[in-house]
């Protein structure tokens, strides 16, 4: 059973990942289709009454995309008691990725807004349109933010766990070794921890220690089941050369269910 809910977390990742991405680009398509269909219309019409038509139209064309992700994409709950098996084979290990259930909606917000990039004019006849010096900058706007938005989709926060030992991405990239990790790894989590807090000691010639954050809920995992991971191989060197096997990922698995 344990296998059959990784695979499908594998599965669902993907297809949540995909999904915010073309919902994403529909939502650009709809912001497009404000700025040169209906801003255009509400022009014609006095101040108050052309606000409300363009912040309407706007609100629907962000709406209707977010909704369509809330609708198609639930957020798993429980989270996933669970982890994935990295697919590189020269680096093996337990992946607690990023959660595009929480980071889809921002995404797809952003991708939105990178119709705020197109180099519009007015035209006499009233019109909206590009000029030929506008496309350029345009196209590098979109491809900026486009760009932002599949970083944060692929490679936002994750935590790894590796033979050797964790490595940790935030906004910042941390490599802690097993045997630097202090008190037997992070506390169990409290309830609605906001955090999983590593103390982690400085490697020679420092002294002193140092504590490393993890924002689980940013991650499409357990936070308890994450900090109890950590916490075993910490304790127990003994299985740290099986991680990234899937024979290693049942043993856990089974062992945090007792």
């Amino acid at each position: 059973m344990t296998r059959h809910v990784r695979e499908d977390l594998s599965t669902s990742v993907s297809n949540v990942q995909a999904t915010a991405l073309l919902l994403g680009l529909g939502a650009f398509a709809l912001r497009v289709v404000v700025e040169f269909g209906i801003e255009p219309t509400s022009w014609r019409l006095s101040f108050a009454p052309a606000f409300i038509v363009y912040a309407a139209g706007a609100a629907t064309a962000l709406a209707v995309p977010l909704l369509a992700f809330a609708r198609l994409c639930p957020r798993p709950r429980p989270a996933p008691r669970t982890l994935l098996v990295s697919h590189d084979r020269a680096r093996p290990a337990f992946v607690a990725a990023t959660s595009p259930w929480m980071v889809g909606p921002f995404v797809i917000m952003l991708m939105f807004l990178a119709g705020n990039g197109l180099a519009t004019e007015r035209a006499p006849d009233g019109d909206v349109s590009i000029h030929a010096a506008g496309w350029a900058q345009t196209a590098l706007t979109v491809a900026v933010i486009f760009s932002i938005a599949a970083w944060t989709l692929f490679r936002g926060p994750r935590v790894e766990l590796r033979p050797g030992g964790l490595l940790i991405r935030n906004v910042r990239t941390h490599m802690v070794r097993w045997d630097s990790v202090l008190a037997s790894g992070p506390p169990a989590p409290v309830e609605k921890p906001r955090q999983i807090s590593l103390l982690v000691r400085r490697q020679p010639p420092e002294y002193g220690a140092y504590v490393v954050r993890i924002l689980h809920r940013w991650l499409a995992v357990d936070a308890g089941f994450l900090a109890n991971s950590i916490r075993h191989y910490v304790d127990h060197p003994e299985h740290r050369a099986e991680i990234g096997s899937r024979q290693e990922l049942d043993r856990l698995c089974a062992t945090m269910e007792i």
